[in-house]
């Protein structure tokens, strides 16, 4: 453990921790317009990142409405701030800065609202889109290097490199962020319901593959429900860490066409509500689960849910 970090000490310790829940959807529910950039074939562009530009003002708002419901770790909204993303849409240029605003908007809604709260300066590959295409490890370093950079200079308390599939990207992530000083926090997504990470891979060899690098928590992260319900005893069996999930719940494709406004995700709160994540939550936290939130569609209602069972 890193002396006196006080992430460190309370994942150690204490209730298990409650995460905040969507940002990108949150921001879409809101009226926030996030799909500069989409393809034809409806592969997302930059996605939250134009909000720094659009709407930083709402952004500041999800944020605080989740420390409001409880939350006791905010993600920043920095997702794809890189400059492979903005580069779809002309803004390159703006990642560092982007990246910087995100860090400091959530650390300031932190600090004026709930002071021992925790700050985590996430980041995904910036691959074209789609999980199934393939990540450029020169890119997922180079601007994973930045995001640290400049999340950890905002003054956030861990880094989160998330939404990474594959075992080898896992590894590049941890070994591309871990000298920036701060803790790490692993997100790893769309594990199935037959037990594996994404492509077939096995917990026990993600932790292998790992093994000497500094790992704080490994979350399993923008997956159902119930894979995680039977990924993370796997994951708990594999790993000596803390673990944890934040699911995605009722995300999927809606009739509109990119030519309509591109928000061509739908969000069901009806059948995926906050209820049922609390249902699986529970299930989770008497799995080991040390951190628990949500991911794509969740709302501040779903992070109230879960934040009842602590």
């Amino acid at each position: 453990m890193m002396s006196g970090n006080r992430f460190l000490e309370r994942l150690d310790s204490g209730p298990p921790l409650v995460m905040d829940g969507a940002t990108g959807s949150e921001l879409q529910r809101r009226g926030v317009y996030v799909s500069h950039g989409v393809s034809e074939d409806r592969v997302l562009g930059a996605w939250s990142a134009t909000a720094m530009r659009d709407a930083p003002d709402v952004v500041r708002e999800v944020h605080e409405d989740y420390l409001k419901v409880g939350a006791d770790i905010l993600i920043t909204n920095s997702f794809w701030t890189n400059s492979v993303k903005l580069g779809l849409v002309g803004l390159e240029d703006q990642a560092e800065a982007y990246t910087r605003m995100a860090g400091e908007i959530a650390v300031e809604a932190r600090d004026r609202l709930k002071p021992d709260a925790f700050v985590a300066g996430g980041m995904a590959p910036p691959h074209g889109g789609r999980p199934e295409v393939p990540v450029d490890r020169e890119d997922l370093a180079r601007e994973f290097a930045m995001q640290a950079r400049e999340l950890a200079a905002a003054g956030v308390d861990f880094i989160l490199p998330e939404y990474v599939g594959w075992i080898e990207d896992c590894v590049t992530a941890v070994d591309t962020v871990s000298n920036i000083g701060l803790p790490v926090v692993l997100g790893v997504r769309h594990v199935t319901e037959t037990g594996t990470m994404q492509h077939g891979e096995s917990f026990e060899d993600l932790v292998a593959a790992l093994d000497g690098r500094e790992v704080a928590a490994i979350l399993l992260m923008c997956s159902s429900a119930e894979a995680i319900d039977v990924c993370l005893p796997r994951l708990a069996a594999a790993f000596d860490g803390p673990v944890g999930a934040y699911p995605n719940t009722g995300y999927g494709e809606s009739d509109e066409s990119v030519e309509d406004g591109g928000h061509f995700h739908s969000i069901d709160t009806t059948s995926h509500g906050p209820d049922r994540l609390a249902g699986h939550a529970r299930r989770w936290f008497d799995d080991g689960a040390r951190i628990v939130g949500g991911c794509c569609a969740t709302t501040p209602d779903h992070i109230a849910a879960v934040r009842e069972l602590v």
